[in-house]
């Protein structure tokens, strides 16, 4: 625990960006002591019996992927309402990604958690390969990728959705007004499919905007999306909104709040009733293998076209 500490200051210490224009280096305080707490919490809300589906901090992808040689964590906690019930959500989610090459990133994610009948409860685990074609250019040109996932019918306990989903998206984004403002947009096809019943498809979309508050580092994302492509028979809207700290290049604290139609557990039809989240997420990022151990671009891979 110490060595992960200590792991974890270097990065919040790191300069945030180096450009001119871009993020200076924070002041030279720990924070350690809060992130240690943070994990606390993890393994605290671990020993509580769980039942609800884990939704992600930001849905809507961005055009980009992490730089070659590095590795990325993301982790959330989420407590959710419906029906006038509170229920907290599976305890520690994760998604991990590494990138293989300039324009190829593959992210895979599960989580878990105690059950509501005690005993230990696992989701779905996610497989995500990500093609970055066109890195987006500040005050220029879009990017563009394209990305696919499924979750596989192999979970545990009451977070175990018996069945599996998939999805293919294109994805654009503009960095504008120096980066002040970024706009995410996502457009594609989902497909749903419980065990023994048919696939069923449905087109998928989202819209995210990510916009600085004051300073460039603290931002405000927004966001609207066709559920969560990798929650089975998700509902056909949801929304979310929050706020991100950009405390380094290597690390991403996003607080947020979402809305989506609550559906009938076996029928997925709605209830009339909304279901309402939120949520603490913590994303770290690794020069693990990095060429020649330099540091990685905190604006990603350059993508299969370059200009």
């Amino acid at each position: 625990m110490f060595f992960l500490s200590k792991q974890i200051s270097g990065l919040l210490d790191t300069s945030l960006r180096t450009e001119p224009g871009r993020l200076t280096q924070l002041p030279g305080y720990s924070f350690c002591s809060s992130l240690l707490g943070f994990a606390a919490v993890f393994i605290h809300i671990a020993l509580l019996p769980q039942n609800a589906h884990a939704v992600r901090p930001f849905v809507t992808d961005d055009a980009r992927i992490i730089d070659v040689g590095q590795i990325e964590v993301e982790s959330w906690l989420e407590v959710g309402h419906t029906d006038s019930t509170w229920n907290p959500a599976p305890a520690v989610n994760f998604m991990a990604g590494a990138t293989v090459n300039d324009w190829l990133e593959i992210i895979v994610g599960s989580g878990v958690a105690r059950g509501g009948n005690g005993k230990f409860a696992m989701p779905n685990p996610v497989l995500q390969p990500k093609f970055l074609l066109m890195a987006a250019e500040k005050n220029g040109r879009p990017g563009f990728a394209l990305g696919a996932g499924a979750t596989f019918d192999a979970g545990v306990g009451d977070l175990h959705d018996r069945g599996n989903s998939a999805y293919l998206i294109g994805m654009t984004t503009w960095r504008l007004y120096d980066d002040w403002l970024m706009t995410h947009i996502n457009y594609g096809a989902r497909m749903d499919k419980s065990r023994n019943h048919s696939a069923k498809y449905r087109p998928y979309w989202g819209i995210g905007l990510d916009a600085g508050l004051i300073k460039e580092e603290i931002r405000l994302i927004v966001e609207a999306y066709a559920g969560d492509p990798l929650d089975l028979h998700a509902p056909k809207t949801a929304a979310q909104m929050g706020f991100r700290w950009l405390a380094s290049d290597y690390v991403n604290l996003d607080l947020t709040v979402g809305v989506q139609p609550e559906l009938h557990e076996h029928t997925r039809n709605r209830t009339g009733s909304a279901e309402v989240w939120g949520q603490i997420g913590l994303r770290l990022l690794f020069d693990a293998f990095t060429p020649g151990g330099k540091r990685g671009d905190p604006m990603g891979a350059r993508g299969m076209f370059v200009r």
